[in-house]
């Protein structure tokens, strides 16, 4: 059977709805259309479709995935902010974003971390810890 060449609205709706069903960022887009097989061209016009629609929003990706990131990985600021960055995603999101965490849960997380880790040897414990993102400080006040 043979592959069938999709138009650019085509392409642009495939794209919406794979936006609609959860958060993602403009690398994400850009690696599933990749996968897809979509024209190397058609990147820019569907990430400004995708931004004027409301489907891409960098404050709001960051937001979501920094709260994902604490609540259901307990990462740390540090390794969260990594992966922010590793997307390309704009420093003002990322640090907005960041502010805007829970530290009532973060440093919840950090303690029951460093619970299911204290039977290991104290340096194992500090590499684990900072492995996950959390720095010297927050670890030693946590302690």
């Amino acid at each position: 059977m043979e592959k069938t060449e999709l138009s650019k609205a085509e392409w642009l709706s495939k794209a919406e709805r794979y936006c609609a069903r959860a958060e993602h960022c403009a690398a994400d887009v850009r690696r599933k259309l990749y996968e897809w097989g979509a024209p190397a061209d058609l990147s820019g016009f569907i990430e400004e479709n995708l931004y004027a629609g409301g489907y891409l929003d960098d404050a709001r990706f960051c937001q979501s995935y920094v709260h994902d990131k604490v609540e259901y990985q307990s990462w740390g600021r540090l390794k969260i902010r990594a992966g922010l960055q590793a997307l390309q995603l704009p420093d003002r999101d990322i640090r907005s974003a960041l502010d805007m965490i829970d530290e009532t849960a973060y440093f919840r997380n950090l303690r029951a971390l460093i619970r299911s880790r204290m039977s290991d040897p104290e340096d194992k414990r500090l590499r684990f810890l900072l492995q996950r993102g959390f720095t010297h400080d927050e670890i030693k006040n946590c302690e």
